[in-house]
């Protein structure tokens, strides 16, 4: 017999599980397509970092979709502005300025740069992007 640890739900409260109001919906997903964007923009960056078995994408490629994602997941911007998430949203509104903003500093200024150096240097381009992070836990607050 295989004994679960806690309390087991009910299939009633499985079937009854929290979900976006009705009137939120198409926000919702305008909000999942932007930060979907931003992750795939993510990726393309990291892709520039070599590894043990390839030698990385070359940076200035890497760069441009970063970049090209940045925009495309502002452009979604205005499908999931609510005042239910104002917020949120104006704080990744903020954040993909200020990512494109470093990501054209970095691309215009920044010289070749050695492994620790550059994963330091990626990673710092994509912390304004944490912001969607914080917002995907206030969609999930709104859930009813």
């Amino acid at each position: 017999m295989v004994r679960f640890p806690g309390r087991v739900p009910s299939p009633a409260a499985v079937l009854k599980r929290k979900r976006i109001p009705p009137e939120l919906e198409d926000a919702h997903r305008a909000f999942e397509s932007a930060i979907g964007l931003v992750e795939r923009a993510k990726e393309a960056l990291v892709e520039a970092v070599p590894s043990a078995r390839a030698p990385g994408r070359p940076l200035a490629e890497a760069l441009v979709d970063y970049e090209d994602g940045l925009a495309e997941a502002a452009r979604a911007m205005p499908g999931w502005r609510r005042p239910e998430t104002e917020g949120d949203w104006a704080a990744c509104d903020a954040g993909l300025r200020e990512a494109a903003a470093l990501a054209e500093r970095f691309r215009l200024e920044t010289p070749d740069l050695p492994f620790d150096a550059l994963m330091f240097a990626l990673q710092d381009l994509m912390v304004p992007l944490e912001a969607f992070e914080v917002a995907a836990r206030g969609w999930r607050r709104l859930r009813r």
